[in-house]
């Protein structure tokens, strides 16, 4: 099955809140980049994993056709019954994967799994007991 994304309003005004929230993305309020947010329909696993999000730099040869620098898509059968908060998180998640030089992601490090569960905690993405 092919992976058709969709530019996702719903995604985008998260993101916006995020930005203004979390003080590590600051950078990204002066950034002379463009982000957009797509959802996906395509159930992503990697390396035996399911993949929730995916922060990816556009490439140079693929501007013409996504007006963009990074595109951070949602797969949206892997993140059903997430709650927004929930869903903020990952967004804050994929945003740290904006490299600071704006010419690249930054892979997963400890440092970037350290903030997200300092404040969130190991199991932000699980659903809440209260929501079962």
């Amino acid at each position: 099955m092919s992976d058709i994304r969709h530019i996702s309003e719903y995604y985008t005004e998260l993101a916006k809140v995020v930005i203004e929230k979390e003080p590590e993305l600051e950078f990204l309020k002066r950034a002379p980049i463009t982000v957009i947010f797509l959802e996906s329909e395509h159930k992503k696993k990697g390396k035996g994993k399911t993949i929730l999000g995916q922060c990816e730099k556009v490439q140079e040869k693929n501007k013409w056709g996504i007006p963009a620098d990074f595109t951070i898509t949602i797969f949206e059968p892997n993140v059903r019954g997430m709650n927004e908060e929930q869903l903020k998180i990952l967004l804050f998640h994929e945003m740290l994967h904006i490299g600071v030089d704006y010419e690249s992601t930054a892979p997963h490090d400890l440092e970037d799994f350290k903030v997200v569960i300092d404040r969130y905690g190991v199991d932000w993405a699980k659903p809440k007991k209260e929501e079962l």
